[in-house]
């Protein structure tokens, strides 16, 4: 290589980085949260295969699920819900916040979650107060690839709680895994 490729090499590479600083205030902060992203995937559920089946696991730490479902003719209520919860070894604790509006009525509620976790299975028992009235409910979540489903059974009241009729069929609600700030 002569010296005038090498010239024209180096002029090029200047070029570059001129035009890099020059719009850094473009370019940096995407790289900035495309990294953070990056750690936000490293407390991600690990996905394992066993015997040609996938296994979602939660790992221990801080963690945020978004729930949101629109009104629609066969499931009259707007819900919004956001849960943050912390896992440690199979003990779960956090809170819930959400908000419900429908044909009759419109609240939010909150309250703490404590659970266990065995596998990929979080029971809990969720304590809220919704409209005043404090309420005690066991729910049951299982991991999947995109976050957690809790698994809606119908209820029955038993022993002052709300609790799962697990003789019954359930409906899956997904969760989606946001960063605990509440955003994706």
């Amino acid at each position: 290589m002569n010296m005038k490729n090498v010239r024209i090499i180096l002029a090029v590479l200047i070029v570059v980085g001129l035009a890099l600083l020059a719009t850094k205030k473009f370019w940096v902060p995407k790289l900035v949260e495309q990294i953070l992203s990056y750690d936000t995937l490293l407390q991600a559920p690990i996905i394992t295969e066993n015997a040609n089946q996938s296994i979602v696991r939660l790992t221990d730490g801080r963690q945020c699920y978004m729930y949101s479902h629109k009104a629609t003719s066969t499931a009259p209520y707007a819900t919004s819900e956001l849960m943050d919860i912390t896992i440690k070894g199979n003990a779960v604790t956090g809170k819930k916040r959400g908000t419900q509006s429908g044909p009759d009525m419109t609240n939010g509620y909150e309250g703490t979650i404590t659970g266990t976790l065995e596998e990929n299975t979080i029971t809990a028992v969720f304590s809220y107060v919704i409209e005043g009235s404090g309420n005690k409910e066991r729910e049951i979540y299982r991991a999947s690839v995109v976050g957690i489903e809790k698994l809606r059974y119908q209820l029955i009241e038993q022993k002052d709680m709300l609790v799962p009729d697990e003789t019954k069929s359930f409906t899956a609600l997904s969760y989606t895994r946001v960063n605990c700030d509440g955003s994706k």
